[in-house]
């Protein structure tokens, strides 16, 4: 259906132009009935008046259409229903009067009864437009986070192809390593772009996702601590530190606190220096010191891929193993 401009609805807005011009339509409908008064047959007061209530209410409303009535009323009842320039009332002007009233009234709110309608159908549409632009915006940008999220995917598996080259023995280990990686993202993706998800604080998110992370890694036994701010990040980047937490601390659970043992991970994010925030995740675990010689080589594909996500929020990461594993990132707010 088209859509007609609100100018074209009901132009006059204002309700004192509105009244002014229900006046004035008044008079001249009393000029025009007077002028034309000798070349028409007795009996038609209301004539000119008629055109002048409905012009009024189509381009001033309700109010001025029923002001105008009533002024062309009074007029025709003075000037042209016998005996002229009086208001006596008897029962045939009475009745004249009562048909002109209700003719009136009817086209009034007839008229502003189809303008309400009118106006509330251009509303509609104009929702309709703007949630249909809203829908093709969401969906290019879903598109734009699963082009990216399948691309995060592809480097990892790259990273272990190469893994796998080197020491094919571990074959297994590393697919099954990638499947829990693949299906803790996938469960990330469904939480954050969930769109009740945008209301959700940035503390809750990450709570939410770490728990997430030891359902998926079945790490009941180590208890992680989290402080973090409410900082406004849009939901890519959130995406992006989410993984990045889920894989710092999928490393933790698996090297950390190896056969099941239990520990403590401190999740803290703060602000930072210059608008950044910092990302601080400090495991108790065996660290990796010298004595953990195997240690760094089955980090090197989380090292990798923490490292990647970390560059995707334009922000630097340092890795201390001396005492557990503390890692720290820093990046942009925002």
């Amino acid at each position: 259906m088209p859509a007609f401009p609100r100018t074209l609805v009901r132009p006059l807005r204002g309700k004192l132009s509105g009244y002014a011009v229900a006046i004035g339509l008044a008079i001249i409908a009393t000029i025009l009935r007077q002028a034309a008064d000798n070349l028409l047959p007795p009996g038609f007061p209301f004539l000119t008046f008629f055109p002048a209530v409905i012009v009024t209410a189509f381009v001033a409303g309700r109010g001025p259409g029923a002001l105008c009535g009533v002024l062309s009323l009074l007029s025709s009842w003075y000037f042209f229903i016998p005996p002229a320039n009086t208001f006596v009332l008897s029962a045939p002007v009475a009745t004249a009067l009562l048909f002109f009233a209700a003719v009136v009234i009817v086209d009034v709110l007839l008229i502003d009864g189809l303008q309400q309608r009118q106006e509330q159908l251009v509303e509609s549409q104009r929702q309709l437009s703007a949630m249909a632009d809203q829908q093709t915006l969401l969906f290019q940008e879903l598109q734009h986070r699963v082009a990216n999220n399948l691309a995060s995917v592809s480097s990892m598996l790259r990273i272990q192809r190469r893994q796998i080259e080197r020491t094919p023995e571990i074959a297994l280990t590393v697919l099954e390593s990638a499947d829990q990686r693949i299906e803790l993202m996938g469960r990330v993706h469904r939480q954050l772009y969930n769109p009740a998800a945008r209301e959700i604080p940035l503390p809750e998110q990450i709570e939410n996702v770490v728990a997430q992370a030891q359902d998926v890694a079945g790490a009941e036994d180590v208890k992680v601590i989290i402080s973090a701010v409410d900082a406004p990040l849009a939901v890519d980047r959130m995406m992006t530190l989410m993984l990045l937490i889920t894989e710092v601390l999928n490393n933790s659970i698996k090297h950390a606190f190896p056969e099941g043992s239990s520990g403590e991970v401190r999740l803290t994010l703060e602000p930072a220096s210059h608008g950044r925030l910092r990302l601080t995740i400090a495991d108790n675990g065996r660290g990796l010191s010298p004595g953990h010689a195997d240690v760094p080589r089955h980090r090197g594909l989380g090292t990798a891929i923490t490292k990647g996500f970390a560059t995707q929020l334009g922000g630097t990461i340092t890795v201390d193993g001396s005492n557990g594993v503390r890692t720290i990132v820093e990046f942009p707010e925002g």
